[in-house]
């Protein structure tokens, strides 16, 4: 049944998946090779179908190549056909987004091996082999590997089937000659029975020297081949120290070589830490200087605002001081003035009144007490109008001082707030344009992060799809070789075969080595083309099975040779 499954794997590399600048074809360009295993191409046809109806058939040259292109925004079908051979059918997917380039030209290529049917394979492939799509992840055509998968599993599942309908028949007609045979055997061993009777006694001593000499041949055959195993096994232990030797140089020589990668690159991200550091750090005092000067001439211009209006509150307060001074000393002469006036003509009417009243003193001397009365009440009213106008003139004073003092004391306040309210916006604008910057970098640090987390996470997705394809591999070659060398030689090989950090082991562009094991050689050859590997392997056992696997894959000798030697 391995050997069934085997055969049944689809055949199919995809040689390249490019894109190149050339005159718009608006279609994919496609480009394949057919591929006859054990056969020429005589005969062979390819039918190109467009969204179930036929639009082209394709001739093959003698090397099977051939180009064609399909349009966008369909769904084609190839089929490759021989008879005699399986048929096969590739589904190309030429749906794009409405964002793809169409005038930028498309190429796409691939092999397809046709092999001849068998009664222990599917006649013809009900649904196609292999996918090919326009992949949003990568912005390329790609094939699909979960459909490839999927149809792998079906012929599996297929093959299982007939080669467990085939094994029952087997058994069936096994049986039937079995029975045959022994119901055969029967009657001769009967007739022999009777015509062997007389001829026994003869027999028999003829039998026992006959004995004797075989057992004498026996013991010194034991012997030899004793002999024979005890030298084998000698040198089986002799090689396999010595590849063990082999093998330990080696490992010890990779752990050196990846120990000095691994401080190459360790040295390189110091490096490049130390770089953006110091990048960081320069922006950081870039920054922290600009802010610095902005302040310092922000500062400055408020220092400036305040000095400029400070010295105009002062001369505006001198000169309503100078002018009030001015007023008071005016006010004050002017009292003085009419002061005196009315001293004056208080001593002249004194004098007067002093003549008069010595002239008609004794006339008037019952008048005396009543003018002397009268002259005392005049004076104490012009006292009071003076004191009152005085008064007066002081309160309007100090309400005209006082309200030039809150004026002065208004203008103060609003310079104050003005330039407050100046400076608080400009803070303020300063804050909101320093949060924007702010939030514009913690935006695009987060979508850095974002980005490289999903980089990360698709790596894990393709990593670990990868690793499902290669155990899947390694699952169906150890099926296939456990059937003709036995489970723990393909266990063993299989082993081998593990997923490894290659890219890191294998550096240079071919590497070729050779494994040996007690029953099993492997040649090993690996292409390391800018990270990109390509793994041939043959296995050799001693039953005289050879396979021949490409990147876990199951592959002709002819491909094997033909790739690994250019």
């Amino acid at each position: 049944m391995k050997s069934l499954i085997s055969k049944a794997i689809l055949t199919i590399s995809f040689i390249s998946l490019y894109s190149l600048s050339a005159i718009a074809q608006q279609g994919l360009q496609v480009s394949a090779r057919l591929i006859i295993k054990k056969g020429d191409l005589q005969g062979s046809k390819v039918t190109v179908t467009q969204n179930g109806n036929v639009v082209r058939t394709i001739s093959v040259n003698n090397k099977g190549v051939f180009d064609f292109i399909l349009e966008y925004n369909s769904e084609y079908i190839i089929v490759f056909e021989k008879p005699g051979y399986i048929t096969k059918k590739i589904l190309i997917d030429t749906r794009v987004p409405e964002t793809f380039r169409k005038d930028i030209q498309q190429m796409t290529g691939f092999d397809v091996v046709l092999e001849k049917q068998s009664e222990d394979v599917i006649k013809e492939y009900a649904n196609p082999v292999a996918k090919i799509m326009y992949a949003w992840d990568i912005r390329d055509f790609t094939y699909d590997t979960d459909y490839s998968l999927k149809v792998l599993k079906e012929i599996e599942n297929e093959n299982k089937k007939l080669a467990e309908e085939k094994k029952r028949k087997e058994a069936e007609e096994k049986a039937r000659k079995a029975e045959e045979e022994k119901q055969r055997i029967i009657a001769e061993a009967q007739k022999r029975k009777e015509e062997e009777e007389a001829k026994r006694k003869a027999a028999e001593e003829a039998r026992k020297k006959e004995e004797e000499k075989l057992r004498k041949e026996a013991e010194e055959r034991r012997i030899a081949e004793e002999k024979k195993k005890l030298e084998e096994q000698k040198r089986l232990e002799e090689q396999k120290k010595k590849a063990e030797e082999e093998a330990r140089l080696k490992a010890e020589e990779e752990i050196r070589k990846k120990e000095e990668l691994r401080k190459q690159e360790e040295e390189r991200l110091r490096q490049e830490q130390e770089r953006i550091r110091q990048e960081e750090e320069a922006k950081r005092k870039a920054t922290e200087e600009a802010r610095l000067k902005e302040e310092e001439r922000l500062r400055k211009e408020a220092e400036d605002r305040r000095l400029a209006e400070e010295k105009a509150k002062l001369e505006e307060q001198k000169r309503l001081e100078d002018q009030r001074k001015k007023a008071e000393e005016e006010t004050r002469l002017k009292a003085e003035e009419e002061a005196r006036k009315k001293e004056e003509l208080r001593k002249q009417e004194e004098e007067r009144l002093r003549q008069e009243q010595e002239r008609t003193r004794q006339e008037e001397e019952a008048k005396r007490k009543a003018a002397e009365e009268a002259r005392l009440k005049e004076e104490e009213r012009i006292r009071k109008e003076a004191e009152a106008q005085r008064l007066a003139k002081e309160a309007k004073r100090k309400a005209e001082e006082e309200a030039k003092l809150r004026e002065a004391e208004r203008l103060k306040k609003e310079a104050e707030e003005r330039a407050l309210a100046e400076a608080k916006l400009r803070q303020e604008r300063l804050k909101a344009e320093q949060d924007k910057a702010r939030q514009e970098a913690e935006r695009l640090k987060r979508e850095e992060e974002d980005r490289c987390k999903a980089e990360e996470q698709k790596k894990l997705l393709l990593e670990e799809q990868r690793k499902r394809d290669a155990e899947l591999r390694l699952k169906l070659v150890a099926e296939k070789m456990s059937a003709q060398i036995g489970k723990e030689d393909a266990d063993q090989v299989v082993t081998l075969l593990a997923a490894e950090d290659i890219a890191k082991r294998y550096t240079r562009e071919r590497t070729d080595e050779v494994i040996r094991l007690p029953r099993i050689i492997l040649t090993r050859t690996v292409f390391n083309r800018n990270n990109s590997i390509t793994f041939y392997t043959r296995i050799d056992h001693e039953y005289g099975a050879v396979y021949y696997l490409k990147d876990g894959f199951s592959i002709s000798k002819e491909q094997y040779l033909a790739e690994t030697q250019k």
